[in-house]
């Protein structure tokens, strides 16, 4: 990498055009996640999916009497209420998913049904709730699940549409397509709001830091403004801890600029509008929170097989050992899908591991170091943020705390240490153009390694005996248009995206290059035969001699 100097950063598409054309990408990449992933596949998603047929049907708070032991009672359809027998296969890698029976479309009869989801903020579940109104069964399910795969989509591509209109966008935007892991694009796959927290607080990050970032560009920043107040109101209004969030993303923007910078900024009209803009959404969802403050007991508790109370253990110690497992949760980054029984190939862990160590390296080779403080303050609340909630509810409910929990904050981790070395400019050497193409078709086998390793997950199962061979002559599961399909589909979605990044990254060049019949004749030439030399006269004998 070289120092930014005089040369121009590479032409950026229009706003609307590359929005929609990542929303498309986003979309597909993630509604394939959501057709090769079984029902209920997805951690806690009969809670959720339940939730969600309860609210699209009216009932949004938690009455009395309807809270018992491990949940919420509502009336939902009977194929919805009795999801708990899709999950056959959980914490079982070896059994394929052809265990679930089948579901009943015609079980439309209201029933009782418990979720443990009973306190979360309506919002999100009432979109995805809107087709099992007229649909049933599996179909109503998988539209459910692409309705949440498009809500996920939505935001990727507003997060990085605002990211594009960054000063210096080429570093940060291509450590923003590292944080786009299998995991992150399997999360968008289910029925959970996590999904969507995720997405919503990288959106906020990328478009709060450009609104800073081009204050004396009024014109450059609004769609920044919608997007910081999309986001920001989507997120306050996903789950409680949500808006943890979204403090911490607005922290760590605000620590790349000096207080003057940040003044400044703040007088600039259309700023001050997306703060306005932003408030009576943020206070909605405080709301929201205040009131299920005072919901009926057992309305919100951890879903049954999680919760392990210890009640000896201090918060101190909780905190601790938090700290201790920071990285043991960088895997679940990457990918450990499923009920968290399905780790990814080391093949794909060790390719992002190195991709990780390499970003959260960057950093250390930006003076003066001030340039690089918001990127240490996400190191910071990653490592702590995590450990203080965690802390606060091991008494009660043991470590409950998982990896996907802290998405929101490793994204901002990574895409801040893009913003750190802002200043630095990718080299347009040859050598750095092999290097940029090995990285991107390896990037390429990852993701569609770690998307048939998943299938082979729940086609065959994960056993010494089921090899691949066997998902083509004897599956025991076919997800909608069969799992060839579907792989074909996913790295033909991801070759083309890698392409888009590497003629990004460097203009004017393929990230695959056929040699034409000339160039390849005049790298490799061919060897043609010498003219026969003339005989030799008398002459020349006699005048040799």
């Amino acid at each position: 990498m070289e120092v930014a100097g005089s040369k121009a950063q590479p032409a950026l598409k229009s706003g609307r055009k590359l929005f929609f054309q990542l929303f498309g990408l986003f979309a597909l990449l993630i509604s394939l996640w959501a057709l090769a992933t079984p029902l209920m596949a997805f951690p806690d998603e009969p809670a959720h999916t339940i939730k969600a047929a309860a609210v699209v049907r009216g009932q949004i708070t938690v009455q009395e009497g309807s809270s018992f032991g491990h949940g919420v009672h509502v009336k939902v359809p009977a194929y919805i209420a009795n999801l708990d027998a899709q999950r056959c296969y959980k914490f079982r890698p070896d059994t394929s998913a052809g265990c679930a029976p089948p579901i009943p479309a015609s079980d439309t009869y209201e029933t009782i049904g418990v979720t443990t989801a009973g306190t979360y903020n309506p919002m999100y579940y009432w979109i995805v709730g809107l087709p099992s109104l007229w649909l049933s069964g599996a179909p109503a399910l998988y539209t459910m699940r692409i309705v949440s795969s498009v809500l996920t989509a939505v935001f990727l591509a507003a997060g990085f549409t605002a990211l594009s209109r960054f000063l210096r966008p080429q570093i940060p935007v291509v450590l923003a397509s590292v944080s786009m892991t299998p995991m992150v694009l399997f999360l968008g796959s289910g029925i959970n709001p996590n999904s969507l927290e995720v997405a919503a607080t990288m959106a906020a990050f990328c478009g709060f830091i450009v609104l800073l970032d081009n204050a004396h560009r009024p014109q450059a920043i609004k769609p920044a403004v919608m997007t910081v107040v999309a986001a920001s109101a989507i997120l306050a209004n996903t789950r409680q801890v949500s808006l943890v969030w979204l403090l911490c993303a607005l922290i760590v923007g605000l620590s790349f600029y000096q207080r003057r910078s940040i003044i400044t900024a703040f007088q600039n009209k259309y700023v001050l509008l997306a703060v306005a803009a932003t408030v009576p959404g943020v206070l909605l969802g405080i709301t929201w929170i205040l009131l299920m403050l005072n919901a009926p007991a057992s309305a919100g508790v951890a879903p049954i097989g999680i919760i392990n109370p210890l009640p000896g253990v201090r918060a101190d110690q909780g905190f601790v050992t938090m700290l201790d497992r920071f990285f043991g949760f960088f895997p679940q980054y990457v990918g450990v899908m499923g009920w968290l029984d399905s780790r990814l190939p080391d093949a794909v862990q060790m390719f992002w591991s190195f991709l990780i160590v390499v970003a959260l390296l960057l950093p250390l080779a930006v003076r003066p170091w001030r340039r690089t403080a918001g990127y240490w303050i996400a190191l910071a609340l990653l490592l702590i943020v995590p450990a203080v909630l965690q802390a606060q509810v091991v008494a009660t409910m043991g470590f409950i705390w998982q990896g996907r929990y802290n998405l929101p904050l490793f994204l901002v981790l990574l895409i801040a240490a893009g913003i750190a070395v802002r200043h630095l400019r990718i080299s347009q050497t040859e050598p750095a153009k092999s290097v940029g193409r090995v990285v991107l078709l390896a990037g390429v086998f990852a993701h569609g390694l770690a998307f048939a390793y998943i299938l082979r997950r729940y086609v065959v199962g994960i056993r010494e005996l089921a090899n691949w061979q066997i998902m083509i002559t004897n599956p025991g599961w076919q997800p909608p248009l069969g799992w060839l399909a579907l792989c074909v589909a996913y790295v033909a979605l991801v070759a083309f995206a890698a392409h888009c990044l590497y003629g990004y990254v460097f203009p004017g060049c393929a990230l695959l290059k056929w040699p034409s019949r000339t160039s390849s004749t005049k790298r490799w030439p061919v060897a043609v035969p010498a003219e026969p030399l003339p005989a030799k006269t008398a002459a020349d004998s006699h005048s040799r001699s």
